[in-house]
């Protein structure tokens, strides 16, 4: 029985963290005010919302993830994007077409080979890895319109301030206008790293 409590509490906290952000981040749109700097027009919705090292190791935390993880994970700039198509065209969300900078350096995300070769490093579970992966902001995608799409990108732990131009093909084909996003000086939120 008391380990059945016990999983009952677990879980409640845990779907409580994960509804938080999937509320601010996916599928059922945010409302205003927006929870970080955003671009609102005819075409679209971008909100980027950078996460402190405590909110992002908690919400792993409570998935199960283990301490050697946390503290990797809570040692970058982690943001948060929610997007949505408000036009009636189809909107290509495709990362490569986007330009992450910082005191006039191009900056990289953490991809799936860097996140790989840490969580070798740390033997994190398999569970684990694909909890990871589905909380990332896909690589590429198409909007229909009305809809929306959220997820996570990692820039590296040294990043204070970047600078992100977010370019979208738009059309079935890809040969409709390209839409740009442009943010200037977005803060990564530091706090003491976990020990």
């Amino acid at each position: 029985m008391r380990i059945g409590i016990q999983f009952l509490t677990t879980l409640q906290s845990c779907c409580g963290v994960l509804l938080g952000i999937l509320l601010t981040t996916s599928a059922f749109g945010i409302d205003k005010p927006y929870p970080g700097p955003f671009i609102e027009n005819n075409d679209m919705l971008m909100v980027i919302m950078p996460r402190t090292p405590e909110q992002i190791a908690a919400f792993y935390e409570a998935r199960g993830f283990p301490e050697k993880a946390l503290q990797l994970i809570s040692a970058t700039c982690f943001v948060t994007i929610h997007i949505e198509n408000k036009s009636q065209r189809v909107i290509w969300l495709e990362t490569a077409n986007w330009k992450l900078g910082s005191n006039d350096q191009a900056l990289q995300r953490l991809d799936k080979d860097y996140w790989d070769a840490r969580w070798s490093e740390i033997s994190l579970p398999q569970a684990n890895r694909a909890t990871f992966g589905w909380t990332q902001l896909p690589l590429q995608r198409n909007l229909q319109p009305g809809e929306p799409v959220g997820g996570n990108f990692v820039l590296g732990g040294d990043v204070r301030k970047f600078n992100l131009e977010a370019r979208f093909l738009t059309g079935e084909d890809k040969r409709g206008d390209m839409l740009e996003m442009r943010f200037q000086d977005i803060n990564c939120p530091k706090e003491e790293p976990r020990q």
